[in-house]
This record gives C-alpha cells, sequence and structure tokens, in this order.
C-alpha cells in the first residue's frame, strides 16, 4: 500500500487493523478508503504548498542578488569623481528602476500564490465532491440491503 501512495510505512498497519474491525452496517474497508483518499489529499497538498514556497525562496534569492549588484554599482557611481547633479540624477534613476523592480517582483510573488492556491483548492472542491458521492453511494448500497 505504501508503495503507491503517501501514506507512511506504519500507516499501512494501521489500515490494516482498521479494516478488520466489524462494525454492523458500516463498510470498514469502505471507510479505511475514505481515511485513505484524505491522507494522500493532505500529502498532495503539502507537496503543493512545499513546492511554491520553493519557487518563491528561489525568486527572493534572484531578487535579492539584483538588488545588492544594483547596490553596488550605485556605490561605485557615487564614489568617482562626477558631479553632485550627476550623482543625484543617477540616484533618482536607479531609485525608480529599483522601485519597479519591486514591484514586479511583488506581483511575480502573489501570482505563484495565487496559482497555488488555486491547484490547492481545485483539488480540495474535487476530493470534497468525490466524498460525498462515495457517501451518497454508500448510503444507497446500505438502503438497498436492508
Amino acid at each position: 500500500m505504501s508503495k503507491n501512495t503517501n501514506i507512511p510505512p506504519f500507516g499501512e498497519e494501521i489500515f490494516n487493523a482498521f479494516k478488520q474491525f466489524k462494525v454492523p452496517g458500516v463498510d470498514m474497508e469502505a471507510l479505511a478508503a475514505s481515511h485513505q483518499k484524505n491522507m494522500e489529499l493532505l500529502a498532495s497538498t503539502q507537496r503543493k504548498a512545499v513546492e511554491s514556497t520553493n519557487s518563491i525562496v528561489e525568486l527572493q534569492n534572484k531578487y535579492l542578488k539584483n538588488a545588492f549588484d544594483q547596490w553596488n554599482e550605485q556605490l561605485k557611481h557615487n564614489c568617482t569623481k562626477t558631479s553632485f547633479e550627476e550623482k543625484t540624477a543617477c540616484h533618482a534613476q536607479a531609485t525608480k528602476e529599483m522601485s519597479d523592480k519591486a514591484l514586479e517582483h511583488m506581483k511575480e510573488i502573489n501570482t505563484i500564490i495565487v496559482k497555488s492556491n488555486e491547484k490547492i483548492l481545485d483539488s480540495i472542491q474535487k476530493h470534497f465532491q468525490e466524498s460525498f458521492n462515495d457517501s451518497l453511494n454508500l448510503v444507497k448500497k446500505n438502503k438497498n440491503n436492508l
């Protein structure tokens, strides 16, 4: 079971023991399968969150490297023998560029978060609908068996 699913090895023992319980009117295998699907959804959601976090960290690293590189260039320029007006104009231009890059960076991070949230929400909605349909089928099956 654990080779094809996201259930840890110790979970296999728990599921097997759980399936062996006999409760009148309750399909323990279906209940265990439902719980297994819930655990798989949780693992899948965690994986998507980790992937998004890694993307954001990678983006942050690139952004900070570029920011420090630009800051270093600005410091070098300010240490040259240019006029105060030229230094001020260069500083103003660099400030504008950094502001534009910061806004673009925030948009990129927001896009990653939105896409991740959409994927997670879609998988949760799909899982909820499947679980609801499974529950209805179990109720119909138990009704027919009575």
